[in-house]
């Protein structure tokens, strides 16, 4: 409980240096050239496994997840078209896996804090646009919960069974309303085993992920 206080206060500091770095660069005389994001939204995870692997995630129905996720972003806008973007966020992955003939599923619930570097590309005249790029993340907890046909179904903590570096390519679009509101929606790619090498009887599992949500901009109005 006190790490977790920790990182959040570290979350908050950073979040909070992001927005007045923000402010400031705005009072300097550019307002155009940097724009700045608050986002909310849902996400579906899941693990994919490596099909040779010992171990029955990758060889048992491994179905999607949902959890939440946040953040705040900064953007330098290049051009009308083209910005760079960076930020912090925070994004709840998994993944549910059936056991035992379907008579049970193991609920993985895993918190990550995401640094993402993503180019966007704005279309001209309409409201579409289009970004890529390479997120890697901080695992902050996992726990483990077996339902169904069990007599113990509490949670457990496994965040010893994976690694604390992820990474993964970033593929989205979005819809800008206005100019403020923006839609997006994004594939997170994890390229990057997460489990413990360590950890006896696991093989190599990564995250994917989808990602839908709403932000609020202010700041550049270009982008």
């Amino acid at each position: 409980m006190k790490n977790n206080s920790i990182r959040i206060n570290i979350l908050v500091m950073i979040t909070s240096l992001l927005c007045s770095h923000g402010y400031a660069q705005s009072a300097g005389g550019r307002p155009d050239t940097f724009v700045y994001k608050v986002t909310a939204g849902m996400n579906a995870s899941r693990f994919n496994e490596n099909s040779d692997s010992d171990f029955s995630y990758g060889q048992l129905d491994n179905s999607f997840r949902l959890g939440f996720q946040f953040g705040v972003t900064v953007g330098f806008v290049v051009n009308k078209n083209l910005s760079l973007e960076t930020g912090l966020g925070f994004a709840g992955k998994g993944s549910s896996t059936e056991l035992g003939g379907g008579d049970r599923e193991e609920k993985t619930r895993m918190s990550y804090l995401e640094v993402p570097f993503l180019a966007r590309y704005q279309f001209n005249n309409i409201g579409f646009n289009t970004f890529a790029g390479f997120q890697p993340g901080y695992l902050l907890s996992a726990k483990a919960k077996v339902e169904g046909n069990v007599q113990d179904n509490s949670s457990r903590d496994v965040k010893d069974n994976f690694k604390s570096f992820d990474a993964a390519a970033v593929f989205g679009v979005g819809y800008r309303f206005g100019n403020n509101l923006r839609l997006d929606a994004s594939y997170d790619f994890g390229f990057v085993n997460i489990v413990d090498t360590d950890t006896p009887g696991f093989g190599e599992i990564r995250n994917r992920s989808f990602k839908i949500s709403l932000g609020y901009m202010f700041g550049g109005a270009n982008n």
